[in-house]
């Protein structure tokens, strides 16, 4: 015998109510999305595609799903907020936010027809798959970019594109059937701590206005006058200049605070530190903060194109900043100072992994090396070489140089057929060590004979491999990957043997070119575009891209 609604507890019924309730909410919804009801206005919205930008892919999308609608209020609610959130679309590109903003409004009063809601569908993928595209490959036209540097092969520069793309439209379909749209679009940005921070600083730029400054002479400490005060709220609005009250701004002296956010300002722009604001100082401070928001927008999608960080321990070297970073537990546990290629002899920006160490190296010169450097030696003194520990070979026995006619190897287009190697000890270029990375273009870290090359501030000295100011700080914080102690190492390195020493496993090496970036103590540092990709790249920003 049924119960009657007098013997059911109120609660229940209370509950009973708030469930068909949300069900007959939900029912133009579902009644809409379970059908294949919009197949024609689907095709329809496709053919027309005013609106559409990715149109061949949404074919494919909405073909493989037998044009049924795929998208929920959730969903559509997630693409919406993360199309919003500035930490994303930091450009606040429009996109069809605003459209499907409305249309998501409407749904919760009406059920929409079914031309309206197959338009809201097409919008909601086309929006999702232009914002992942942005996400992840950026807003420079990478084809074009690297079109330019083959036609522009005589400069030496390369820059490998990243190797990794991700299957947007399975990603979509993912999302969609796991209600986890604003999670898979937020995985496709550089996950790194800097690539971050960098957006939040182009937020900052954005917002304020740097005041003019005069150059009237160097300004110091002690100096007193109008321009001191003007250089104190020029350093205020750059941050460089601590938190002040306006009483101290007008003080028109130059005291040690100012001194110390002089030399913060000359540390950003990789100047000489000396806390005195000179001519070369006033240069760099006439650059607008607009100007400096399109460099940090331009570094910003130039992240996009390096490979992405999917480990816990790597290496990342910018090239522009010469410095080599070490992370463990992707946190930043160690930075060393490099030198790199010099601007005609650049070093190539690619991504490899460290296998190997060796220890007390021999230096087995590249062909392209004998060519520029070391034939034009050999024909004005066949003898000049030995003098650096460098012996010639051929066919593995060891030749007296004096028995060749160097002179025909000038200009030489093919393969030059001797051997030319260095011998480990102290004139040997690569010092007591050298880290490999097997790559294609030879280039490796090592440590240097020239010492003296790795104090200078712009440190671009070499021929394409790295120099490291430390290496023995790095051979330590290897020394765990591989089966000897540090100590045990440097036993080596002492016995003056050559030894190759295996890593138990590969560390990802990221070669970089970053001419801004944010430091570890989070200040936004300008660095020069020695190579020249800064007015390469610029000019291919494609902000048409985003619909």
């Amino acid at each position: 015998m049924s119960n009657s609604p007098e013997q059911i507890p109120k609660q229940m019924m209370i509950r009973l109510f708030l469930f068909l309730s949300l069900c007959l909410t939900a029912l133009p919804l579902f009644a809409v999305e379970n059908g294949a009801c919009c197949k024609e206005e689907i095709l329809h919205g496709l053919s027309l595609n005013s609106e559409i930008g990715n149109v061949e892919k949404m074919g494919e999308l909405y073909h493989r799903n037998k044009y049924n609608l795929l998208w929920d209020r959730n969903d559509l609610e997630q693409l919406i907020d993360i199309s919003e959130d500035k930490s994303y679309n930091y450009r606040h590109y429009p996109m069809h936010t605003k459209t499907l903003r409305q249309l998501v409004a409407r749904m919760a009063f009406e059920e929409l027809d079914h031309a309206t809601r197959a338009r809201l569908d097409l919008l909601a993928s086309d929006q999702f798959l232009t914002l992942a595209c942005y996400l992840y490959e950026g807003e420079i036209e990478a084809t074009s970019f690297f079109e330019i540097l083959k036609q522009d092969s005589e400069k030496g520069l390369v820059w490998e594109p990243n190797p990794e793309k991700p299957d947007y439209l399975n990603d979509l379909e993912s999302a969609l059937r796991s209600d986890m749209v604003h999670a898979v679009l937020e995985k496709y940005p550089p996950q790194e701590r800097g690539f971050r921070e960098l957006v939040k600083a182009y937020h900052r730029y954005r917002k304020v206005t740097f005041p003019k400054v005069d150059y009237v002479k160097d300004l110091k400490l002690g100096d007193y006058g109008y321009e001191v005060s003007q250089l104190k709220y020029f350093l205020y609005a750059t941050g460089d200049l601590e938190k002040s009250a306006r009483k101290y701004l007008d003080f028109p002296t130059f005291d040690e605070k100012l001194g110390r956010a002089v030399l913060r300002f000359q540390k950003r722009h990789y100047l000489k530190q000396n806390g005195i604001f000179d001519r070369v100082n006033a240069l760099y401070a006439q650059k607008s903060a607009e100007a400096k928001a399109e460099r940090i927008h331009l570094n910003i999608e130039r992240y996009k194109l390096f490979p992405r960080v999917h480990h816990d321990t790597y290496v990342v070297i910018n090239i522009p900043g010469f410095l080599l970073q070490f992370f463990e537990q992707k946190q930043l546990t160690h930075e060393i100072p490099v030198v790199i290629g010099r601007e005609d002899r650049p070093t190539p920006i690619f991504r490899d992994y460290l296998e190997y160490i060796v220890l007390n190296p021999t230096w087995s010169i590249p062909q392209n090396l004998m060519k520029k450097d070391y034939i034009p030696h050999l024909v004005e003194n066949p003898e000049s070489l030995l003098e650096d520990d460098i012996h010639i070979y051929r066919g593995g026995k060891e030749i007296d140089p004096s028995s060749v006619d160097w002179a025909q190897y000038l200009d030489y287009e093919g393969k030059i057929p001797y051997q030319m190697v260095q011998k480990a000890g102290e004139k040997n270029v690569l010092g007591a060590m050298k880290f490999i990375f097997p790559n294609k273009y030879n280039v490796y870290l090592h440590d240097t004979n020239a010492k003296h090359l790795t104090t200078r501030r712009y440190r671009l000295y070499s021929s394409g491999c790295i120099r490291l100011a430390k290496p023995y700080e790095l051979l330590s914080l290897l020394s765990p990957y591989t089966e000897y102690s540090y100590d045990r190492l440097l036993e080596i390195i002492a016995s003056g043997k050559t030894r190759r020493v295996a890593l138990r496993r590969k560390i990802p090496i990221h070669i970089r070119y970053l001419t801004v970036f944010v430091d570890k103590e989070g200040l936004v540092n300008f660095r020069k575009d020695f190579y020249g990709y800064d007015a390469m790249q610029a000019p291919l920003l494609n902000p048409s891209s985003m619909r």
